[in-house]
Parts: structure tokens; C-alpha cells; sequence
């Protein structure tokens, strides 16, 4: 047996990535986009903790778990501008986390890898947590101030992210009333803690699709993407409540808060972020002088009316009445299965054809509304839809048909006649009313709905889900379609809420008998997801945007409708 070499070394262990990965909070992950399906790393459970089985196998069921007005990791990777030329493309996000009741921070990077058409198809990348305790989250999403011009920029991008795509936004300004006096009660520190809890409760009931911002100490906005006016009210009572509904401990006491609210509507106030953030704060400024415990909503006011007039909107709108400028720009509304385009939905178009500038019908219909022309071009809507038709048998269309029309006995002749004097285009025709015109008189609705099909057309329920029809009235209608509202549609990778809000309004489309359309259908798991819980069809800028129909000549369109 030989001696032991002086040179010999002790053997040390080897080092367990595992255990170092664990030690520092990280967890490597893969994610294929295109299925949704989510792996992690063998030590996920030491660093993650213990996590419903969805938030470890499904991208949609880890993004439930990333609080309101964080940038998700989708967000990173969607909003990228980079095109991946082969080696994959850098991305990193900061978002917080509830953990099973553990608030988090994750610091989310890696690269994703782009499918044959140049859209993110897979990702790699590192997890790695750190506790809440080590201080608070930068930006809007927390307590810390956010400037006024990064909150205008804030609105801005939201603005141009929604209007194009004819979905409104709303800004909230909402401030804690007598903050002075509260002050003056309770002191600088108890004040803090008083608006830290508001920000908490406000968070609470947030959208994850809508942002929180706190600015200028006491004032918070509030930037709710794809909510109608109508539903302005409602949820600006769901924060009011929330603030008002218990009193806030303090170290120095026991205070009660209420807060104010005002709030201004795009695209009814225009499309300037700076201008929509200015008017929600004047309303804000009524609503603490009227001490009103309701939103005040800002109206159009007479300078704005003013710079619509100076443009020639209005007054093209009039005078494209006689004119070349009043078109139809046609949406496919496609197969949830096989992605074929089964209708089109015809949407207002009005503008100069020559200069390529046309307003869509977000931007029309309330001015038309306010100054008593819808009925006018609702019935010039049905006149170019019945053209289209009578121009391509193998089309068929959508329109939509606005409450004041619905209430106006000539709309009704009007639409009655031309469909009686073309009953095969009738057959191709869907007429569209928004859930909102049904609350209102159902019983008159409802005959009146009967009559338009009798012509041999189908009929439309749109925005459903918005305005919250009860199953009685629905049973009522002769509705064959509903087009789920695209505010429920936009975020179902990221909101729990909508997923069961929207999957319970298919079940109740089929338990009806009706089919379904899915608005707002922008990504390829949003569209997955739909499919496999039964709609019918996908409506949204993922399957098809919308592209000016052709112009038909003054005497095709009156041989096609005579």
C-alpha cells in the first residue's frame, strides 16, 4: 500500500445549482406562448412557495397571482418593438406578487423567441423574489408620488393604445375630502397612514387591466380602459364605497374618510391626454365644492365644441350626408374553430376620401347624438350596407343601430320598406343593439325587435354583459347573437374576475340557444382560451381589423336598394 502523496488534495463537495438558486431566491422557467403551458425549474416550490397547480403549469394562472397595475411579464414581452432575428429578444419586468397571502416583488427576465410569424412564441428566463419589507414599488403601481407629466404620458399611451381601436377611457380624479382638517386632527404621520390605507382599499378594487396612479399628495387617477360612459357611475361608486365603508385606525385615532370623485370620458372630451386629465380635475373640483358623495363626470365644454367646429367635423358630418364621404369599413367577425370569415361588421366611416382622413364611429356617435343626426345616419348606414349586399351575394353583414333610431317610428318605416323591397339582403343582414337600449322599455323593444326579424334578419345583442340584462328580459328577445362586451374580453390572461364573468355569460348564450361573439380578441390565448369554453365567434385585431368596404356610385347604391 502505497503512502499518501504530500500533493494530494481533499475532495471538496460539489456545489448543488439547485441549492444556490434557492439561496438566492431564483427559479429558471420555460414558457411556449403559443400553448400557454408554463414549466419551472426543480426548486419552484423552495422559492415559490406552495402554489395552486394553474399557477404553476399555465402563463394565465401564474399572471392571476401579479397585482393590479404591474407590468407583467406579458407586458414585457408583448410591448417589446424588437423583432427577434434569430437569437431571441432581452426582456425584463418588475412586478409585485400575492404569494398565498405573501406580498412579493419579482424581478422577471429572459429572452423570447419569435414563431414563423414574427410573434412571441416562446420565452426562457429567471424569477427571482424579494420580500415587500424591503421597501415600496417604484412608480404608479404604489404609495410613491407619480409627476403630473408622467401621469399625462401615462394617459397618453393608453389613449392611443384604446381609441384606434374604438374602446373608450375614462380618468378618475378622486382626492380624500378635508385632508387639511384630517391633518390638523391627527397629525403629519397619522395623515400618511391614512393615505397609504385609501391607496390599499382603491387597489383593492381595481381592474387589472385599469392602472392607479397617485399624484399630487392627496389625489389619485384612476385611468379605466374600454368602460362606456354609461358605466362611469358604477364604478366610480365601487371606489367611493370602498374608502367609506369601515373607518381607518391610525396611531393617532380612528378617522373617517370619504372620498371625491370627478371623472372625464374619452373619446366624448377628445383625445389630448393632458386636456381629458385637466377636465376630470375640474370635475373633481365640483364634486369637493357640491360636497357630493357621487362622480361629477366633466361635459363637453363650449371651447372644446368650438375646436370641433373650427376642424369641419360637424359640419362635414352634415354635408357628407349629399356627399362622397360617408363610408362603411367592414370588421370580419371569424370562426373560433376555423378562423373564416363568416360576417362583417359595418362601422361608420365619415371623412374627406381624398386627403385618406376618415372618423371612426367612436369619435362620431356621440357628437352625432348630442346634435340629433344619428337617425340620419343610421338610415344611410342601411342604405350602404343593403348596397354591399346586393354587390357581393356571397356577403353578409352587421349594423348598428343606435337607441335614439331604435325609439324613432320613421327609422323603423324607413328600415321596414327597404327590407320588404329586398328580403334576400334582409336574409343577410344582422341588426346590433346594445344591451343598454334593452333595459330601458323591454316589452316595446322587444316587439319592435320582432318586427325587424320578420324581414328575415337576425338580430344582435352587442356590448352584452355591460348592462347587465336580466335572463327574463333576454328570454324575451328574439336575439340571435350575443357579442360579449370587449372590456370582459381585453385582459382575460391576467383577471380571474372576467375569465368567470365571461365564461358565464357563454354558458348562458347556449343555455339560450344563441350564438356568441367575443369582442376585442387581440391575442392568440385570449382567442385559445375563448374557443375551448364554447364561443362561437372571435371579433378583434388578432383576426382581422377594419378596412374601408368599396365605394359603390350613387346609381349602384339606389339600383341595389330599389
Amino acid at each position: 500500500m502505497s503512502a499518501p502523496s504530500l500533493f494530494s488534495f481533499r475532495k471538496e463537495p460539489a456545489v448543488d445549482p439547485r441549492g444556490l438558486l434557492s439561496s438566492i431566491g431564483e427559479v429558471v422557467y420555460g414558457w411556449d406562448i403559443r400553448s400557454d403551458a408554463l414549466n419551472w425549474g426543480p426548486n419552484a416550490a423552495e422559492v415559490l412557495g406552495p402554489l395552486p397547480e394553474r399557477a404553476m403549469t399555465r402563463g394565465i394562472g401564474f399572471a392571476a397571482l401579479v397585482e393590479p397595475g404591474s407590468p407583467s411579464r406579458y407586458d414585457a414581452i408583448f410591448g417589446s418593438s424588437e423583432q427577434d432575428q434569430g437569437e431571441g429578444v432581452l426582456y425584463r419586468t418588475r412586478y409585485a406578487l400575492d404569494l398565498d397571502g405573501r406580498r412579493m416583488w419579482a424581478e422577471d427576465s429572459g429572452r423570447w423567441f419569435a414563431g414563423g410569424d414574427g410573434r412571441p412564441a416562446r420565452a426562457h428566463g429567471v424569477l427571482r423574489l424579494e420580500r415587500a419589507a424591503r421597501g415600496e414599488e417604484p412608480g404608479p403601481a404604489s404609495g410613491e408620488l407619480c409627476d403630473r407629466p408622467a401621469l399625462v404620458d401615462r394617459i397618453g399611451l393608453c389613449l392611443q393604445e384604446q381609441l384606434p381601436q374604438e374602446r373608450p377611457v375614462v380618468v378618475l380624479v378622486a382626492a380624500i375630502d378635508e385632508l387639511a382638517r384630517l391633518n390638523d386632527d391627527f397629525g403629519h404621520e397619522a395623515t400618511d397612514e391614512i393615505v397609504a390605507t385609501v391607496h390599499e382599499r382603491l387597489r383593492s378594487v381595481t381592474r387589472r387591466r385599469d392602472h392607479l396612479v397617485r399624484y399630487s399628495g392627496n389625489s389619485f387617477a384612476i385611468i379605466l380602459s374600454g368602460c362606456p360612459r354609461e358605466q362611469i357611475d358604477s364604478a366610480a361608486r365601487r371606489f367611493i364605497r370602498v374608502v367609506a365603508e369601515s373607518a381607518i385606525e391610525t396611531g393617532r385615532g380612528i378617522a373617517l374618510v370619504r372620498l371625491r370623485v370627478g371623472a372625464a370620458h374619452a373619446p366624448e372630451l377628445g383625445n389630448h391626454a393632458g386636456e381629458l386629465l385637466a377636465a376630470a380635475e375640474t370635475a373633481l373640483a365640483a364634486a369637493r365644492a357640491g360636497a357630493s358623495d357621487e362622480a361629477v363626470i366633466a361635459r363637453p365644454q363650449r371651447r372644446l365644441q368650438d375646436r370641433a367646429e373650427r376642424s369641419g367635423l360637424d359640419v362635414q358630418a352634415v354635408s357628407a350626408l349629399n356627399e362622397r364621404r360617408v363610408r362603411l369599413a367592414l370588421q370580419p367577425v371569424v370562426s373560433a374553430h376555423s378562423r373564416i370569415a363568416v360576417f362583417h361588421e359595418a362601422l361608420l366611416r365619415v371623412g374627406q376620401p381624398e386627403a385618406g382622413l376618415f372618423f371612426a364611429s367612436a369619435e362620431l356617435i356621440p357628437m352625432l347624438e348630442r346634435r340629433g343626426l344619428v337617425r340620419l345616419f343610421d338610415h344611410r348606414v342601411l342604405e350602404l350596407a343593403l348596397a354591399l349586399l346586393a354587390d357581393d351575394p356571397a356577403l353578409r353583414l352587421s349594423i348598428n343601430v343606435s337607441p335614439v333610431s331604435l325609439g324613432d317610428p320613421e327609422w323603423l318605416a324607413a328600415f321596414l320598406s327597404l327590407a320588404g323591397a329586398s328580403p334576400g339582403l334582409a336574409a343577410r343582414l344582422i341588426v346590433e343593439v346594445t344591451e343598454t337600449a334593452t333595459i330601458e322599455d323591454p316589452v316595446r323593444l322587444a316587439k319592435l325587435l320582432g318586427r325587424i326579424k320578420d324581414c328575415g334578419s337576425r338580430i344582435a345583442i352587442d356590448d352584452f354583459g355591460a348592462g347587465h340584462t336580466s335572463l327574463k328580459h333576454l328570454r324575451a328577445f328574439p336575439v340571435d347573437i350575443l357579442k360579449i362586451d370587449g372590456a370582459f374580453t381585453q385582459n382575460l390572461r391576467r383577471s380571474t374576475d372576467d375569465r368567470f364573468y365571461v365564461r358565464t355569460l357563454i354558458d348562458l348564450a347556449r343555455h339560450l340557444g344563441v350564438e356568441t361573439v367575443a369582442e376585442w380578441v387581440d391575442d392568440e390565448l385570449q382567442a385559445t382560451m375563448l374557443r375551448d369554453w364554447g364561443v362561437t365567434y372571435l371579433q378583434g385585431h388578432l383576426v382581422g381589423r377594419a378596412e374601408l368596404a368599396p365605394f359603390l356610385q350613387p346609381q349602384q347604391r339606389r339600383a341595389a336598394i330599389a
